[in-house]
């Protein structure tokens, strides 16, 4: 079970569901946002978390790896 503390808010967000709703492509760029909710029964949470970046391209399941597995852990307590 994961808890989370995000500086914007002065709450503990503990067991979330995660979906990433939107991602933005920076095609020139080779760099992608992602547009995050963290839902609990009481509330949902959205952020974005920037800098996915890319040699040649990305699938779904790549953002999916980056948001839980290099963005999310930094907010973990």
């Amino acid at each position: 079970m994961a808890t989370y503390k995000f500086p914007q808010w002065n709450v503990e967000i503990t067991n979330p569901t995660v979906t990433v709703t939107v991602v933005h492509d920076f095609i020139l760029d080779r760099v992608c946002n992602a547009d995050v909710v963290l839902s609990v029964p009481d509330a949902n949470f959205g952020v974005t978390f920037m800098g996915y970046t890319y040699v040649s391209d990305w699938n779904d399941q790549d953002i999916i790896d980056w948001v839980n597995n290099v963005e999310l852990p930094q907010y973990e307590i």
